[in-house]
Order: C-alpha cells, then sequence, then structure tokens
C-alpha cells in the first residue's frame, strides 16, 4: 500500500472493484480506521448512521460520544480485540440504542488496521425472535426435527421430539443419533443409517414406535449439511406421522382383500371394462372367467378387449354397452354361446353415471347350460307326452274300429250260420265258417302286433343271433306271399344275389319284418308290381323290397314309423290295420343293428331297403 489510506485509499483497484457490488440491508454497521483513525473503509449502514465514510477521521463524532472514547482508548492500547455493550447516539434518528462493539487489531503488510463491528441489541433481539418464533411454529407444527453437529450429537430437537422418544430436553441433547435411534430400528437399517452417515448421503426408513399399547408409524429423514466453513457436515432429521395413513392402508387393503375374495367366490363369471371413448378395455376378472376364457388378467390388464376376447362375446358387450349409454339404462342382458357345452346369459351393469367418455361396467355371466338343457329336456317330454297322448287317442279310435269291425262281422256271420243250420244249407254254411275263421285270425294278428309292439317298447323281446343267408329267407317269405300277390293280379317278383348274402340276426325276427313288409306291399298295391331283390356291396347286405302302390308323402315318412299311425286317419281311411306294421319292421331291425330306409312319393310307388353288415360265410347255416 503506497499512500495513507492503504489498501482502500485513493483510487486503488480495490477500491474500485469494492464498489461494484451491493450491499444487502440491516447488516451490522463496518468500519476499518487506519493509525491516524481515518477511515479507510465504512459499510452503507455505518455511513448512514454516522454520517461518515472514506477519508473522515473518527474525531469528527461528537468529543463526548462513547464510540469515540472506546476507540480512542483501544488504539492506544495493547489489545488484539476488544468488545463492550454501550449506548449509542445514532446521527440520522438522534435516539440512543444499547449496541454491541466489536473492536479487532488487524495488520496487513506491516501496516495496522482497526476494524470495527457494531450490531444493535435489537436487532439481535429482532434476530433471536424470529429465531424463537421458528422454534415455536415447529413445536406448533408438531413437526420433529434434530439437528446435530459434526459428530451426529444432538444439538438441538422441538419439543415434538421429547413426546415422540418420550425423553425430556436434557435426556436427548449431546446424545448421538445411534444411540438414539438404537432401539426402534434393526440391525440391518442400523448399518444403512452408518453408510448413509458416513458417504454423506440421505437417509430414510419407516420406524414403529409402540405408545401405551399403541404402534405408531413414524417416517424419518436425514439430511447432511454443512456449516459456514463447509469442512463439517451436520444433519437434520425431521419425521413424519404415517400412522392415519399406515391404518387407513391397511383398512383399504384389507377391504380390497374382502372384495377380492368376495369377488373370486363368486360362482359366476365376472368382468370388468373400462370405457374410454370409444375403446373398451379389459380392467379384471374373477379367477372363474379366467379359467373359461384361458387368460392372464394380469398379462392383459388394461388391454383392448377384441385383443383378449373371442370376437363372438366382444360384438355384443360393446353393442349391449352402446345402447346403455344410449338410453341411459343401467343395465342389460343378452345369452352367449361359448361352445356347444358351455351357454351364458349375461347382465351387463356400470356402478357409475354412464357417460360416453369414461366409464366403468361389470359383466356377469351366469352358466345357463343346465337350465337351458333341462329346459330343453321338459320340452321334449312335454312334446313327448302330447305324442303319447295322440298316440294313446290315435289308438282308440283305431282300435275300437278294428275290434268292432271284426266282431260285428263276427255276430253277423253267427246268425247267418243259424238260418243255414235250419235250412240245412251246408254249401252256405262252410263259406260262413271260412269268413269267420278270417276275421278271428285278423284279430289274432291285430293283438299280436299289439304285444309285440309292447315288448320292444318295453325291452323285454329277445334277440337270438345266429349267421343265416338272408336269400333263404327272403325265398320263403315270397313263396308263403305268392297266393295272396296273385289273387290281386300283381306282377310279384323277386330277383337275389347270386352270392349267399350273409348276415348275423335272428331268423325269425327278420322273416317277421318281410312279413310286414311284403303284405304291406301287396296290401297298399292295387295294379301293377312288388319286387323283391337282395344286393351285395362293399361289405353290406341290402334287402329291398319295391312295389308300384299309392306311396307316403315324404312329409308323412317319418310319422308312419310311430306307433298306431297311418297316413290317413279315422274311420273314413281306405286300408284296415291300426298302422304297427312299419312300427314293428323299423324297431327290429334297429335292435339287430341293422338300417332301416324308406324312399316314397305320392302316388308313385314305395321302396323299403333294409341293410345289415355282412358276415364271414364260413358259418353258414344251411336251413334246407
Amino acid at each position: 500500500m503506497q499512500n495513507k489510506y492503504g489498501m482502500y485509499g485513493g483510487k486503488s483497484n480495490s477500491m474500485i472493484e469494492l464498489s461494484d457490488y451491493k450491499e444487502l440491508p440491516d447488516n451490522k454497521s463496518v468500519v476499518i480506521f487506519n493509525s491516524n483513525l481515518d477511515i479507510v473503509y465504512a459499510n452503507e449502514t455505518f455511513s448512514r448512521i454516522f454520517q461518515l465514510g472514506v477519508s473522515d477521521s473518527i474525531h469528527k463524532l461528537n468529543p463526548n460520544a462513547e464510540i469515540l472514547m472506546l476507540v480512542k482508548g483501544f488504539a492506544e492500547k495493547s489489545f488484539k480485540n476488544f468488545s463492550s455493550e454501550i449506548l449509542l447516539n445514532t446521527a440520522d434518528t438522534g435516539e440512543s440504542s444499547l449496541c454491541n462493539v466489536w473492536i479487532e487489531r488487524v495488520i496487513i503488510a506491516s501496516i495496522q488496521y482497526l476494524v470495527v463491528s457494531i450490531e444493535s441489541l435489537e436487532q439481535r433481539k429482532i434476530i433471536e425472535d424470529k429465531i424463537i418464533s421458528l422454534h415455536n411454529a415447529l413445536d406448533y407444527g408438531k413437526v420433529p426435527i434434530i439437528i446435530t453437529d459434526k459428530y451426529q450429537r444432538i444439538i438441538f430437537a422441538t419439543k415434538t421430539v421429547e413426546s415422540l422418544f418420550s425423553k425430556d430436553i436434557d435426556g436427548l441433547y449431546y446424545q448421538t443419533l445411534f444411540d438414539l435411534l438404537r432401539d426402534y430400528i434393526s440391525f440391518e437399517e442400523h448399518q444403512r443409517l452408518n453408510f448413509a452417515i458416513e458417504k454423506k448421503q440421505r437417509w430414510k426408513s419407516l420406524i414403529n414406535i409402540s405408545k401405551r399399547n399403541v404402534t405408531e408409524y413414524w417416517e424419518f429423514n436425514l439430511d447432511p449439511f454443512s456449516t459456514n466453513d463447509e469442512l463439517h457436515t451436520s444433519y437434520i432429521l425431521s419425521a413424519s406421522n404415517l400412522t392415519e395413513y399406515i391404518y387407513q392402508k391397511q383398512v383399504i387393503e384389507e377391504s380390497e382383500k374382502r372384495q377380492k375374495l368376495i369377488l373370486q367366490n363368486i360362482s359366476d363369471l365376472l368382468l370388468i371394462i373400462k370405457k374410454i371413448k370409444d375403446d373398451f378395455y379389459f380392467e379384471n376378472a374373477n379367477d372363474n372367467f379366467c379359467i373359461v376364457f384361458n387368460i392372464n388378467k394380469d398379462k392383459y390388464h388394461l388391454a383392448e378387449i377384441s385383443k383378449v376376447f373371442p370376437e363372438k362375446l366382444v360384438i355384443p358387450i360393446k353393442s349391449e354397452i352402446e345402447q346403455m349409454i344410449l338410453n341411459k339404462s343401467p343395465f342389460s342382458e343378452f345369452d352367449y354361446l361359448h361352445s356347444a357345452e358351455l351357454d351364458y346369459h349375461c347382465k351387463i351393469t356400470t356402478p357409475l353415471e354412464l357417460s360416453s367418455d369414461t366409464s366403468m361396467f361389470i359383466v356377469t355371466m351366469k352358466d345357463i347350460t343346465e337350465e337351458k338343457n333341462y329346459r330343453i329336456q321338459l320340452e321334449k317330454g312335454y312334446m313327448k307326452e302330447m305324442l303319447l297322448n295322440k298316440m294313446k287317442s290315435d289308438f282308440l279310435a283305431n282300435i275300437s274300429h278294428e275290434i268292432r269291425t271284426p266282431f260285428n262281422g263276427i255276430v253277423g256271420y253267427s246268425e247267418i250260420i243259424d238260418d243255414c243250420i235250419e235250412n240245412s244249407d251246408y254249401d252256405s254254411l262252410k263259406e260262413m265258417v271260412d269268413s269267420m275263421k278270417e276275421v278271428l285270425g285278423r284279430s289274432l294278428s291285430l293283438f299280436n302286433n299289439l304285444v309285440e309292439v309292447s315288448q320292444i317298447e318295453s325291452g323285454e323281446i329277445e334277440i337270438e343271433r345266429v349267421d343265416l343267408n338272408s336269400n333263404q329267407v327272403l325265398r320263403q317269405v315270397y313263396e308263403r306271399k305268392f297266393k295272396e300277390a296273385m289273387s290281386k293280379k300283381l306282377d310279384f317278383k323277386i330277383e337275389l344275389c347270386e352270392e349267399d348274402c350273409m348276415i348275423e340276426v335272428d331268423w325269425v325276427k327278420l322273416e317277421r319284418i318281410f312279413d310286414v313288409l311284403i303284405d304291406n306291399a301287396i296290401k297298399y298295391t292295387n295294379s301293377g308290381s312288388v319286387y323283391i331283390t337282395s344286393q351285395n356291396i362293399d361289405k353290406h347286405v341290402s334287402l329291398i323290397v319295391r312295389d308300384t302302390g299309392i306311396g307316403i308323402e315324404k312329409s308323412q315318412i317319418e310319422r308312419v314309423l310311430a306307433p298306431f299311425n297311418q297316413e290317413i286317419e279315422g274311420y273314413t281311411r281306405p286300408y284296415e290295420g291300426v298302422g304297427l306294421g312299419l312300427t314293428i319292421a323299423s324297431k327290429l331291425t334297429k335292435l339287430m343293428g341293422g338300417d332301416f330306409k324308406i324312399e316314397s312319393e305320392k302316388n308313385n310307388g314305395t321302396m323299403i331297403t333294409i341293410t345289415f353288415p355282412e358276415v364271414d360265410s364260413k358259418n353258414f347255416l344251411n336251413y334246407y
């Protein structure tokens, strides 16, 4: 320094540089004097209060001013520093205030300076009040806060900390964090805390603190900070009471657990869909739904439903939801056939207000497969009952006619026989007896048919299977029926397959079948022909009876196979019989494992084909 102002005098670069900085308000008054007690530096606060600046002498102050005497006295002594409280009159206000004065002797480049700092005790009180207010605010806010020194010893704690750890202030101060938290954290958490302090990192932990059998949950946060010298690191430990949050969370989790348990125990399928604008997303489903549709609900959470479920379910769901929104309806229903074995009745409801933008929808799917099958069975049973009632009515109508007619004939024949005996007309008598025998034979055939149908329907009929040549059975029946066909002047022919047509059937039952079929063919053919043929094709034997008779309407073919049915019903029907012939032939064929087929057209004749599997001819039984 080359002038009397030292490092701050004249137009030095240091002075120019210092003047470029702005001073913050409400600072201490700071002034620097040289050995002559001239001011070489004064901050704005000092200049404002004392009306003095650089180059001014302290002697400009009132000679009786206590600050003047204090500085002069210190300059004349050999003390390094000094502090004292004095009553100071300020030039800007003329008021007196109690202040703290610090004087420090500094030597720079062999030049002595006096650094004087003046702080109003009133200002200090304001600062202290601020600190106290802050402290009170922390206590009022019940925020537990601990501040440590560089050795992690507690140097500050709010009252909430005392209450939290059930310790008074004396038991907290200068206790380390490790000692304070030892009883509340595990060994592993203690290691984490130690590591965080060593690395000067943040530490966070949820700690349980029990009081009077009540557990509280506190989240502790430890944050490092550096003091002004930045050489040492201290820590602030703050805590947040999460007890209510934890308990609420536990209640919510327990509620969700119960809801999930209820959801999973619902036997119906349950699906939750979220609609956002025009898109439908998979939200959740119970386990039964996931099993039926073979999906992982975690994998497909919030996926578009068209990517998760089959289209035949997605289309009705979207359509029904759109209709619900359009009609402002709270629910909708539809049926869904998942597979041949699974049929569902679906109901869509929403727990929220319907919106075209965002809504939640619950789809419940009730398995109605068994119920539907039961309903179908009931309907079938009802139809069967109706059919049985009709069969009973038809049977009573037919049987009464069929029984009354021959017995009326027998009564008439018996009266004629009496007359013949009285008149000794033996030729007529023989004729009447033959006619009576024919009528009785027809009646006996009716009763036999009734008994046979009853046995077939009840399952009492027995099948005695043998391997036989079906050609021989056809020829036997043909020969028995030849005379009857000739009496109607029909072209009655038989054309049998050259090779043996071996089948495994009941011989008597097979004869019975063709007795019925050929008898019907002759009965319902007034003119034309009746043909009997056999064929051996692809290991199957087909036995055919074809006529050119009145035929059957195609719509009536299934009906005439039922018991007691003829194509034309009632007393005016042109042919006698109760309609049991085709029923007996069809049922016997099926009982022996054969196939019974009718092809007919009204007024163009009928062809009946019976087919049995061919058997090996080595077991052939020759019946002749």
